[in-house]
């Protein structure tokens, strides 16, 4: 009976428990939690960024938040749980901070604010709402209450098997969403069977994930810290207490994660200060290493574009030389992908420097080529590609050159054979000999048109014969001799041209071919103008025929125009004209006999 009775007591008590219990974790509760990250410093800047993450975790709306950050914040952007949310934000008046008064906050709803902070003083935070202040996730008080909540739990769960799974289920929505790396560390607790426990595991893993992912990396230095990599470390994955499948589940989505993160953060990068950080971040242990490879080779590639943007003036080479110094200055790559890099952007180079060279023409684009020419050959060209982009600077500095020549003037040519045009001092000894030859050439032919117009003594005061070489000046004289011999051949007149006295410089056939010509020239002139006169004294006589037969027609129709033909005319001959008079009587006296 007394068994009995206290059966029915305790179950009359566990009942009012599991009505309280019910009760209280089934009313309106507003439970506002927010967590700091870790400062992360901002690349030659003084700055670093911390995230503030705020979340609703109770089952009723938190209205009128106000959020007060003490610190010396420089910028800040807050990611808003709904764009239709309205925010307010003040200056702090009595120190460094702001305000900012969030509308309100709805269950499960979160809101992220990114700052920038200047200086090492380490940031305050308070908030408030409607119905008390927010906490912070891993602070002490949470950790108690925590504590009292499971302690009071546990206590219910030993008296009152009945609610048991009112327990589990308020443990599962509170403790997993902040305290999940716990469930990794433990044991199962003996409460709860195999399944369930498999299934809280496996939630708690889900939470785990979806927190990782939800970090935002704006630095390569912030992703080397990230949570993530506590699950791609060996030591540390292996001491949590995790089965092979869920810690294939969780390594897998990490590893992912963290990839994506870093060819996210490869995608960023502008500086080389960017490159080293990125280069900078290790293998995590549980990334296969072709994979990671893989990923520093195209890392390495972009840097290597990235060099050869700063090597756009590729025709100075000292300058491009200290560019490739400066950025494989850098004790992160090794020296295997230093030569390799090295050698990429030098076939680059020496193929877009060959380009370039090939490109120039005007007069003006000799001085770079004459920079080049004055540049010691650099460590990364062997001497054979050195002289491969001499050899094509040399040809292109004697193609301009020539290309002068050509519509150059005296004293040019005379400056080049005296050798005082420096430029040719640049070129080897077989390209001075080319324009030395072509100086010649263009000399001589100035001076054989000069020839043509100047008297001997003339040709000597205006050209520098001293200049010319004596087979040279010999052939000139002849040729000279013979240019005169035959314009003066040309302008002869053509009667006793055959009786001239040939010139030693003129080829005797050349000089009868030039005289056969000019006499047969002579006489197609002649036949020429015969057929002219004959062709001119045939259209006299056709126009006259054609006059005499308009007069005649004109006669018929009027016969007294033949009264308006004057003596000196001389349209018909004697007796035509006496003939046309005796058809006028005859037209006239037809007249008169049709009139009677």
């Amino acid at each position: 009976m007394k068994k009995f009775l206290l059966g029915v007591l305790g179950t009359v008590i566990a009942g009012i428990f599991v009505a309280l219990f019910t009760l209280y974790i089934n009313k309106e509760k507003i439970d506002v939690k927010y967590n700091l990250s870790a400062p992360i410093s901002i690349p030659s800047e003084k700055d670093y960024v911390q995230q503030l993450r705020i979340q609703n975790v109770g089952n009723a709306t938190a209205e009128n938040l106000v959020i007060t950050l003490n610190g010396n914040i420089q910028k800040y952007e807050i990611k808003k749980y709904s764009e239709q949310d309205n925010i307010q934000e003040f200056e702090l008046t009595d120190s460094n901070g702001k305000q900012i008064c969030y509308s309100k906050l709805p269950k499960d709803g979160s809101i992220i604010i990114t700052m920038n902070i200047n200086g090492s003083d380490s940031l305050k935070i308070d908030i408030k709402h409607d119905k008390g202040k927010a906490t912070e996730v891993f602070s002490s008080q949470t950790k108690v209450g925590f504590a009292l909540i499971f302690f009071a739990v546990s206590m219910l769960f030993y008296l009152l098997f009945g609610v048991k799974n009112l327990i589990d289920d308020y443990w599962i929505t509170s403790i997993l969403q902040y305290h999940r790396k716990k469930i990794f560390s433990r044991d199962k607790p003996f409460l709860l069977s195999e399944s369930r426990w498999k299934e809280i595991r496996g939630m708690a893993i889900e939470n785990e994930i979806a927190s990782i992912k939800r970090d935002y990396f704006i630095s390569a230095k912030g992703l080397q810290e990230s949570s993530a990599l506590n699950y791609l470390n060996n030591d540390k994955i292996n001491k949590l207490k995790l089965d092979n499948e869920e810690q294939k589940k969780i390594i897998s989505a990490v590893k992912d994660y963290f990839l994506n993160e870093f060819r996210n953060l490869r995608n960023m990068l502008y500086s080389k200060n960017d490159y080293v950080e990125i280069l900078s971040i290790s293998k995590p242990d549980l990334v296969e290493e072709s994979v990671w490879l893989i990923e520093r080779e195209k890392t390495l590639l972009l840097y290597e574009e990235f060099i050869k943007s700063k090597c756009y003036e590729i025709y100075d080479v000292s300058k491009i030389v200290q560019v490739i110094e400066d950025a494989l200055d850098i004790n992160i790559i090794s020296d295997i992908e230093k030569n390799k890099i090295t050698q990429d952007i030098k076939q680059w180079w020496l193929k877009n420097l060959k380009q370039w060279i090939n490109g120039l023409s005007s007069d003006s684009d000799k001085k770079y080529i004459e920079q080049f020419f004055q540049t010691e050959k650099p460590n990364y060209f062997t001497q054979f590609e050195w002289d491969s982009i001499k050899n094509i600077a040399n040809d292109k500095y004697l193609e301009i050159i020539l290309y002068e020549l050509s519509y150059s003037s005296k004293n040019d040519y005379e400056k080049i054979l005296r050798k005082e045009k420096h430029e040719i001092n640049y070129l080897p000894e077989d390209c001075c000999k080319k324009i030395k030859k072509y100086t010649e050439q263009l000399y001589c032919l100035s001076i054989m048109e000069d020839s043509l117009i100047l008297s001997h003594k003339e040709l000597v005061d205006k050209y520098d014969f001293t200049l010319l070489e004596s087979k040279r000046i010999t052939a000139i004289l002849k040729l000279i001799d013979k240019a005169q011999s035959i314009e003066k051949l040309l302008n002869s007149p053509v009667e006793g041209i055959d009786k001239l006295e040939i010139p030693e410089s003129v080829e005797k056939s050349f000089w009868n071919s030039i005289i056969e010509y000019r006499t047969k020239n002579a006489e197609l002139n002649d036949k020429l103008q015969e057929v002219n006169n004959e062709e001119l004294k045939l259209k006299v006589k056709i126009e006259k025929v054609l006059s005499q037969l308009t007069f005649i027609n004109t006669i018929l129709d009027s016969p007294d125009e033949i009264d308006r033909i004057e003596d000196y005319e001389d349209l018909f001959s004697k007796g035509n004209y006496e003939n046309l008079r005796k058809i006028k009587d005859l037209l006239e006296s037809n007249n008169t006999r049709e009139k009677e």
